[in-house]
């Protein structure tokens, strides 16, 4: 039986009161149980944006993609291990456990080398400067720069790798921490990615949180310049 805990401030937090249990939708065995009660959401919302959004601000695009790399590597080394969990929690075969854990890693990957090909810029140009006057002393430039906000993801139960880290690879390389929520019933594979990152060493603070079950008040403290993605 595991036990699942939400990932937030930089630490591993168990929830108060009653627990939700996760099965094998195979044999209806229970394999996991989670629970977010108390959990402070406000804190991890402010942690993500002062913390997090303050390490991916001072990195160009290459070195996020450098970053969404080593993560693909590292839960690439795992993959037996996730693939295994995806049968106990989700009843997926090997074939369809393959798709969501292969997804999720192809996924980073792809991205970690459009970051390369971004290089070392923090923002983009869009399109060439425009005169604002008729003389050459106003100029007006768009520029794509980053969010200063919080990416709040909420996952789909039915690809509990590739659904989480599609949004993930996104997000980062655009320069925005995110807080992910997987669907509770099949958060195991979510949450164990998640855990051999930090295990690792990988995930910079406040850069990727995870919560572990329902989301309490969490959408109480977004903010105008976070964006919520189903």
């Amino acid at each position: 039986m595991f036990r699942l805990r939400s990932y937030l401030c930089g630490q591993w937090h168990e929830g108060e009161g009653p627990t939700r249990t996760l099965l094998n939708p195979s044999n209806e065995e229970a394999v996991a149980e989670t629970s977010t009660s108390g959990l402070d959401f406000g804190a991890a919302m402010a942690h993500a944006r002062d913390v997090g959004g303050a390490t991916l601000a001072a990195m160009g695009f290459a070195e996020r993609g450098a970053m969404l790399k080593g993560w693909s590597k590292k839960l690439h080394e795992h993959r037996e291990e996730l693939l295994d969990l995806e049968r106990i929690n989700n009843g997926a075969t090997r074939g369809d456990g393959k798709f969501d854990v292969d997804g999720a890693t192809g996924t980073l990957a792809a991205y970690a080398r459009l970051g390369k090909s971004l290089g070392d810029a923090t923002h983009l140009i869009d399109g060439e400067s425009e005169k604002l006057s008729s003389g050459a002393r106003y100029v007006g430039q768009h520029l794509h720069v980053r969010r200063p906000g919080v990416a709040v993801h909420i996952n789909a139960f039915n690809f509990p790798a590739w659904g989480t880290y599609e949004k993930v690879a996104t997000s980062i390389l655009a320069g925005m921490p995110v807080i992910t929520k997987p669907a509770t019933a099949t958060a195991l594979v979510a949450w164990r990615s998640v855990e051999i990152l930090v295990e690792a060493g990988l995930v910079p603070p406040g850069v990727l949180q995870l919560v572990a079950g329902p989301p309490g008040d969490l959408l109480d403290h977004l903010g105008p310049q976070d964006c919520l993605a189903f």
